[in-house]
């Protein structure tokens, strides 16, 4: 697929780099690294409502701000549960629901539970922290996330943006968000144990690739995304394995975050697999610069769930399709007596 127009891209791209690049240097300026994880989580606000004006941006970007701390509560409470990987996997799925649901009914866009699984995801496989310094990271998710909706209404209080009330859903568009839930269910359900089958770390990783080709419509593109997915992963881990290998300092970290951030946001209605590229470093930097770990098996851990969850989504996609089409020619015809079996 060729690369999509620009289509004012640079203005959500500003409000990214704005609504995580201020709240990041305020955690260095306090001496806070530590943070640095749960600020870049808050300010995925953001990207929430690109497609809208405001003050619908500022409702769409309100209701993904309460997903992403409630994410984030959930990954804080699972990571000191019993009976890991199973108990937090259990979680996850629970979010990933619940976020889908909650998106399709604020019809927020991207569509799905990618950002408040991937917040619930990151902080399920980080060590357990005492409640006091969660608590510190739910207030950073959560201040990052309001400072973000605060950038991204700017004239909310304009007279000519009056506050509308979200259309009624025809019963075809009704039933398509609700298959999405019982997509994203499913899909998570099944790379779980595929994912620890074959011994992948970061579980939470299969999950949020078995469920992005199911944020688009239609079966074609969705398996054009789950190739993007690969593709872009495979590349973007020799730019990881360069910027993990140079051990950046902080605040190089920091500004890499700010400017993979904003490019990512130029790309990735243009051309996902390119955005890809850049959004497996600036995770991967993230992860490493509150978690540091081995750099090689980090790497192929990433590729091995992203084909995992990959594989898992497109199966999900094509199975009921090849379902129905077997029903359908087994199915009898009106007055024509039973339909022939294809030998």
């Amino acid at each position: 697929m060729g690369v999509g127009p620009h289509d004012g891209a640079h203005r959500p791209a500003l409000r990214c780099a704005v609504s995580v690049g201020v709240p990041l240097l305020v955690v260095l300026v306090l001496g806070r690294d530590d943070l640095l994880g749960a600020v870049t989580f808050g300010a995925f606000t953001a990207i929430y409502g690109r497609d809208v004006t405001v003050p619908a941006r500022t409702r769409v970007q309100g209701a993904a701000a309460v997903a992403l701390v409630v994410g984030a509560a959930a990954g804080l409470l699972a990571a000191h549960l019993p009976g890991a990987p199973w108990s937090v996997l259990g979680v996850l799925v629970v979010i990933a629901v619940a976020a889908t649901a909650l998106g399709e009914v604020v019809r927020w866009r991207p569509s799905g539970p990618l950002f408040p699984l991937m917040t619930a995801g990151a902080l399920s496989a980080s060590p357990p922290l005492a409640w006091s310094a969660a608590l510190g990271v739910l207030v950073a998710v959560g201040v990052t996330a309001v400072f973000a909706i605060a950038v991204g209404s700017a004239g909310v209080v304009r007279r000519d943006h009056p506050w509308a009330p979200l259309t009624p859903l025809t019963p075809v568009a009704a039933a398509l968000r609700a298959r999405l839930v019982g997509q994203v269910l499913l899909a998570c359900v099944v790379a779980a144990p595929f994912a620890e089958l074959v011994d992948v770390e970061h579980l939470y990783w299969a999950l949020l690739s078995a469920v992005i080709p199911l944020s688009v419509a239609t079966l074609r593109k969705q398996v054009v995304r789950g190739v993007h997915r690969v593709a872009g992963t495979t590349a973007g881990l020799g730019l990881a394995a360069l910027l993990l290998w140079a051990h950046l300092p902080v605040w190089a970290v920091a500004l890499a975050v700010v400017v993979l951030q904003g490019l990512i946001e130029l790309l990735v209605l243009r051309h996902y697999a390119v955005a890809v590229v850049l959004i497996t470093p600036m995770s991967l930097l993230v992860g490493a610069a509150a978690h540091p770990t081995p750099v090689g098996p980090l790497l192929v851990d990433r590729l091995v769930a992203t084909a995992v969850g990959v594989a898992v989504a497109v199966v999900v996609l094509a199975v009921p399709p090849l379902l129905g089409g077997l029903r359908a020619r087994t199915r009898p015809s009106a007055g024509r007596g039973p339909a022939r079996t294809p030998r």
